[in-house]
């Protein structure tokens, strides 16, 4: 990881595919300790809601246990790719935990939905910037043919999708599922960096396998609050992980 050629050469990797998986990002004991938090939260009812695709969330994590969670923003494991993008100005926009705990099959979206339309805006503007945005998923349980993936649109952070924003998302899914597609099997402890553009979706294979992630979504400032994002901005005050 501190081998500056190797960052170099992973952040070209990013670029070029949209997605880098990072295998053995969180120790065993830091996995398994985190997988036994986020189902006591499951036990204490914090989750804040539970979708019809089968997917718990829960926003409130990193503020209930911060000894817990904290760790994972900007982890040692990921921070040379995090720092390599985006320096001081990588700012954590939003924590949340998932748990899927039945049958499971998300619907395909973008976490920054709004992409392509602040692209096209900030082109209007002589001094306005496009942003980006990045996630980072940890794995609390291993991912394998049968029982679970997250499955992405091959190149699909290089040009804007079909259908999406003309709000028709049955025409939307079904141009996804027509595209070619990445397939990862992201193991206990892996995380996968990606895109916030790129339209993704995960899955479970089997109904009964025990499934769960944390997602911390970065942005690069500045993103104003009003931009289509699947998540809520966590505000200024505390948010940037590498500013000393």
């Amino acid at each position: 990881m501190d081998n500056v050629n190797d960052v170099g050469d992973k952040l070209d990797q990013l670029e070029r595919d949209g997605y880098l998986l990072v295998e053995g990002a969180l120790t065993p004991n830091e996995t398994e300790h985190i997988r036994q938090r986020i189902n006591y939260a499951r036990q204490q009812g914090w989750e804040e809601g539970l979708n019809s695709v089968g997917n718990m969330w829960f926003d409130t994590l990193l503020d209930r246990e911060p000894e817990t969670y904290q760790p994972l923003v900007g982890h040692p494991s990921i921070r040379p790719y995090l720092e390599g993008m985006m320096g001081k100005q990588c700012q954590l926009r939003s924590f949340r935990a998932h748990i899927n705990p039945g049958p499971y099959l998300q619907e395909w979206h973008l976490d920054f939905h709004g992409y392509w339309q602040e692209k096209r805006e900030a082109e209007k503007h002589r001094y306005a910037v496009s942003t980006v945005s990045f996630n980072t998923t940890f794995y609390f349980q291993d991912n394998e043919p049968g029982s679970g993936h997250l499955k992405f649109v091959k190149d699909g952070h290089l040009s804007e999708p079909k259908y999406i924003y003309a709000g028709d998302w049955p025409k939307f899914e079904a141009w996804c599922n027509a595209q070619e597609h990445v397939i990862l099997y992201p193991k206990a402890g892996d995380c996968v960096v990606f895109i916030n553009h790129m339209p993704h979706q995960g899955a479970k294979e089997r109904d009964d396998m025990e499934r769960s992630n944390v997602v911390c979504h970065y942005q690069v400032t500045p993103m104003h609050d009003g931009v289509r994002y699947v998540s809520s901005p966590r505000g200024y005050t505390g948010t940037f992980p590498f500013v000393e």
